[in-house]
This record gives structure tokens, sequence and C-alpha cells, in this order.
């Protein structure tokens, strides 16, 4: 326990301070002050903003196991980065994107983009004082950035995108759009149309 006594004398200011049964000068003594105030305000700071988990889209190509095909929850083609779309990731310290790419005939390319917490969550059980105790811990298998994986088929490719910051999975990908694709094909059949009115 610290015990902080100030000596004044009669009309001066307090000139120094006993922390403890040892005396400080005035000077020793705010310094000593301001990093304790500086301390308290850190921790209360700390405590009413509280320890968060990393946020992520999180978003899916398909409805997840167990959700009817007619929800629109949280559905890639409808993501428009508003908070619906928002999840807390306590077992990741990365937000992953999952560009997926399968070209089907006629060269047309379809495209599908998934967002989400990274997966690291890793489970097991440990042997401790003659019985099994479930645990997890966070794994870090992922190098920040992004990577083509091909599976060995010609007609799909997949890239995966990780990164650290809050909300960071959001970038559109540089390739051509589902929308591009329809364009394209709009102005194909426009093209046909035309000429088989000569």
């Amino acid at each position: 326990m610290v015990h902080c006594f100030f000596i004044t004398s009669k009309g001066n200011p307090w000139n120094s301070c006993f922390v403890q049964g040892r005396q400080y000068t005035r000077a020793e003594c705010e310094s000593n002050m301001e990093q304790t105030i500086w301390a308290l305000a850190s921790i209360l700071t700390f405590i009413s903003t509280g320890a968060t988990s990393l946020q992520c889209y999180q978003c899916f190509i398909n409805p997840p196991p167990g959700h009817y095909y007619n929800t629109t929850e949280r559905l890639c083609n409808h993501f428009d980065q508003s908070d619906k779309f928002i999840v807390d990731c306590p077992y990741s310290t990365m937000c992953m994107k999952q560009d997926i790419h399968l070209d089907i005939q006629n060269g047309v390319r379809i495209k599908g983009v998934l967002r989400d917490c990274a997966s690291q969550k890793h489970e097991f059980q440990a042997y401790v004082n003659g019985r099994w105790e479930p645990r997890v811990e966070v794994l870090e298998p992922y190098a920040q950035g992004c990577q083509q994986v091909h599976k060995g088929e010609k007609i799909s490719d997949t890239r995966y995108c990780y990164c650290r910051d809050n909300l960071c999975n959001t970038s559109t990908s540089t390739e051509g759009s589902y929308t591009d694709i329809m364009g394209v094909i709009m102005v194909f059949n426009l093209m046909k149309y035309i000429n088989s009115l000569r």
C-alpha cells in the first residue's frame, strides 16, 4: 500500500511529499502523480472500450447447412457492406475472401465470392491430471495476401485472400463480374438480331 503525505508550511505551497516513508521533491512527486494518472487513464480506457475480437464480413454462395434455399440472409450476391454482413471472429486473427471461377461451355465464366473469418480454430483434447480436457487454440497457417489454387481441373480455379484488419475482406475481384458477362451476352445477341434483319 502506498501512503503519500504532502508537507506544507505557513503561506507556502507544498514542496515535498512522503511515499512509503521516503521523502521526494515536489518535481519528483508531480512526475510520479502524472505517471500514475496516465496509467489509470489507460486502464480505464481499455476497460471501457473492452477487448473486442476481429470483425469480418461474412457471406455465402449457398445458404449455410440447415437453412432453406429461399433465404436471402447473408448471401454474397446481396452483399452491400451493411452491418448485417458483419460478424465477430473470436477464433480468427485474419479475414478471408475466396474468389471461385468456373469455366463452362462457349467460354462463359461463372464467378462466385465467399467472405468469412479465416478458419484458424483448432479444437483438441489434452490429457491433464489423469483426464482428457477439451482445448481450443488459434493457429496461424495463412500468409497475408492472395494465392491462386488450382485443384487439377482446367475448368475451375480459386483464389484465397487473407488480411488482418477489421472488415478488410470487402474488396471486389479485379476480374470480370457477372454483370460484365451478361453485358457481353446481351451485345452478342443484339448483333445477332441486327444481322438477321438484313
